[in-house]
Order: C-alpha cells, then structure tokens, then sequence
C-alpha cells in the first residue's frame, strides 16, 4: 500500500567527535610508520656496507678469479638491497600521487 501524505522528517544526530584522540592516534600511525621505514633503511645500508666492504677487498686480490670472486660475493647482498629499495618505493607510490620511482632520473 502506498504511503499518503508527507514524508516523516528526517532527524539528524550530533555526532561528538574527539579531534584530540584522532590527532594523538594519527600520530602514533606515523610513528609506527617511521620505524618501520628507518628500520628498513638501516637493513638496506648494512647490506651495502657487506657488499662495499667485500669490493674494497678486492684490490687484495692477487689474480683475477680471486678479484671475481670477492666481486661476487658482494652481489647478493647488493641485489637484495635494491630489491628492499624497489619494495619500499613501489609501496610509498602505490600510497601517494608522487611521480613513479622508475621515471625520475639525475638530471
């Protein structure tokens, strides 16, 4: 059966919303978030560090198979610091409107 006459009125309901709180938890995400970020960087740069340290080693070498040698046992961890790098900039891109890691260049 079809209603007659007006609608009922809608009635609105205040909502309190405390910006403290919201401002406080906003702050704790952050900080979480800078952690979690400063940690990663400080994995990443004790990867480099093994890395450049086994390449400094490799003006020791007496031959080219042990320079070779030396040249690869720094590539795992280089490889696996620029796979951390690629991660976390495709994770802050994927969040923000920033250009592409990929497309800023030197110039």
């Amino acid at each position: 059966m079809a209603q007659r006459g007006r609608k009922p009125k809608e009635t609105t309901v205040a909502v309190k919303i405390d910006h403290a709180k919201l401002l406080k938890q906003f702050e704790q995400e952050q900080q979480v978030q800078l952690e979690t970020f400063y940690k990663d960087l400080a994995k990443i740069k004790q990867k480099v560090n093994y890395a450049l340290t086994h390449i400094g080693f490799m003006d020791d070498a007496e031959n080219l198979s042990q320079a070779a040698f030396k040249a690869g046992r720094a590539f795992g961890p280089l490889d696996e610091a620029n796979d951390k790098l690629e991660e976390m900039l495709e994770d802050i891109y994927s969040k923000t409107d920033l250009e592409h890691w990929d497309d800023i260049n030197d110039n």
